[in-house]
């Protein structure tokens, strides 16, 4: 009821008015961020020394170092057999790419890599299966090349890129096509088999599955941990002052500003190898969960539960130079509107053309432009923004605003449905819900009842009366503990202020887009069911992985 509603003890009311609405999207560390470059005077000038006398060689030396591996990647692999391991001679040849990605190490300004590695357990094997993480950026995969060699996952689009497709070739890498459940299952159980069979170097996984800022350890992709060997976890920790090397926002720009600097620093530490218990063997995103939370607490960092499709959207939130601060996962954010995750990342696309001066989160004048509020009274419209502003800082966030979005949903907090109905009746924006407001509320409900029932939902003296009895202190407005008494004894009138709610806020197009996605997220889904049951309908290899999938899928793991 409104009451109970009122007496959990969740603070609704600050003085006459209702605070804002529910958070109900927790609030994570934003681990696709960008970290601001602030060198500072003494930076920028060991960066113009460094353009004057480092640069150029480090520049010309790592042309050559790239040109000369695929020389080598060429040579190591023309007649090879794809579908078994390279023999000694081609290997031998390969050799020298290791060196190679140390010589581009330095030139992009790791002078010294430390490395470090916990003793020998007695009785564990070396694990076949490397997990790298947090995965920072393409310098991770020269780091790994230079230090180990190993075979890895890859976009089945990598193969065909000039120099970096041969010398991937060359480290027999796995080559995923995820667009088909055939060829994702056919890879998964490439990954078995070579994880299993002697002669194939070690399997390097990133198992974040996309590039991050490192403040967080996001969701591990179960496939690499589906294998049913033990795993062997590797912290990579990148010095972020005065330059962060994620590739989380900055592109191949990230070289550029890696080899203008004196140096660079990059540490490894090697954990304990990761055994799987019996439970783990059964439940491979048990195993990858329980080795993420030993490598969190080594970084120590928290882990979040972002994804794929969190990346996706990390990827539209900076488009054009701009940042939404991504303290929010999807899986949390999208339900609130029923959207799925092409939805969500077409209504930041909005946002972010709402979002007019940039700054990421939207004023209350682009407020009132977004949700066609400017011939609303300025006092309810104010009101309005303060209810979305859940952290009271004068401005809303994408979050803040989907929160706000969802509150003309069907699975609206019924707190929020008072609040927002409070809001609604109060239609001169005074503080108060007055009894000359309310007539005029039920009044616009009783024409478009009447159309329909032939009758209106209240009668005026039960109205007079119900008001009277919920005045508690006799001031004439009722202030919202008031009005929620008012609407627990009179149930009708919280539907009628609900819908003139709607009525208002859904004309809007911003209402109406978040209408369409919806709508779109339905064809979406019965596409996906028709591709199913096309797929099933096929030779029946789309269930030979068993659970293990890949990365680019919704629960894949590890390219």
């Amino acid at each position: 009821t409104p009451r109970d509603a009122v007496s959990r003890g969740m603070s609704p009311t600050v003085g006459r008015q209702p605070s804002h609405i529910l958070e109900r999207v927790p609030r994570v560390v934003n681990p696709f961020g960008l970290r601001p470059f602030a060198p500072g005077m003494c930076g920028h000038a060991g960066m113009a020394l460094t353009a004057v006398s480092l640069f150029p060689i480090r520049l010309i030396v790592l042309i050559g170092a790239v040109l000369i591996a695929g020389a080598l990647a060429v040579l190591a692999t023309i007649g090879a057999d794809g579908s078994k391991p390279l023999n000694a001679a081609r290997r031998l040849l390969l050799h020298p790419i290791q060196w190679l990605a140390r010589v581009a190490l330095w030139c992009l300004g790791y002078w010294r890599i430390p490395v470090t590695r916990p003793d020998a357990v007695q009785g564990v094997k070396t694990p076949r299966v490397l997990v790298s993480a947090p995965h920072y950026s393409l310098i991770d995969v020269f780091f790994w090349t230079y230090y180990e060699m190993p075979m890895t996952l890859s976009h089945h689009g990598v193969a065909s890129i000039p120099i970096v497709g041969r010398i991937a070739r060359a480290m027999e890498t796995i080559f995923v096509d995820r667009r088909t459940a055939e060829a994702r299952a056919e890879a998964a159980n490439t990954i078995k088999r070579r994880c299993l069979e002697p002669g194939w170097p070690r399997l390097l996984v990133f198992p974040e599955g996309t590039v991050t800022n490192g403040s967080a350890l996001i969701q591990f992709r179960p496939g690499a941990f589906a294998v049913g060997e033990a795993v062997q976890p590797v912290i990579l920790r990148y010095g972020t002052r005065p330059l962060d090397v994620s590739g989380a926002v900055r592109g191949y720009e990230v070289f550029l500003y890696a080899m203008l600097q004196p140096a660079n620093s990059l540490s490894v530490e090697f954990l304990s190898p990761a055994v799987p218990s019996q439970a783990e063997l059964s439940d491979p995103r048990l195993f990858a969960g329980n080795v993420r939370a030993a490598m969190a607490a080594a970084l120590g960092v928290p882990c979040t539960n972002h994804s794929y499709e969190d990346a996706w959207l990390a990827a539209v939130a900076h488009e054009g130079g701009r940042e939404v601060a991504q303290t929010f996962e999807v899986k949390s954010l999208a339900p609130l509107l029923q959207l799925d995750a092409d939805g969500l990342v077409e209504l930041l696309r909005r946002f972010h053309r709402l979002d007019s001066n940039g700054s990421g989160r939207l004023e209350y004048e682009e407020f009132v432009d977004a949700l066609d509020l400017a011939g609303a009274a300025p006092g309810y419209a104010r009101r309005l923004f303060r209810l979305f502003d859940t952290d009271e800082s004068g401005s809303l966030s994408f979050a803040e605003l989907t929160q706000g979005l969802a509150v003309l949903s069907p699975n609206c907090e019924p707190l929020d449905r008072l609040k927002l109905a409070f809001i609604t009746c109060d239609l001169d924006a005074e503080g108060g819900v007055t009894l000359s407001s309310l007539r005029r509320v039920v009044a616009y409900a009783a024409e478009r009842q009447r159309a329909s029932t032939g009758r209106a939902p209240i009668d005026a003296e039960r109205l007079e009366a119900a008001f009277a009895a919920s005045d508690r202190d006799g001031d004439r407005a009722l202030d919202f503990n008031e009005f929620c008494s008012l609407v627990e004894a009179n149930a009708e009138l919280l539907g009628i202020a609900s819908e003139m709610a709607r009525g208002r806020l859904e004309g809007s197009a911003l209402s109406r887009f978040v209408e369409e996605a919806r709508e779109m997220k339905e064809v979406r889904r019965s596409r996906s069911k028709q591709q199913m049951r096309s797929d099933k309908g096929g030779n029946g290899k789309a269930a030979a992985g068993g659970y293990m999938r890949l990365e680019g899928e919704e629960d894949g793991g590890g390219v």
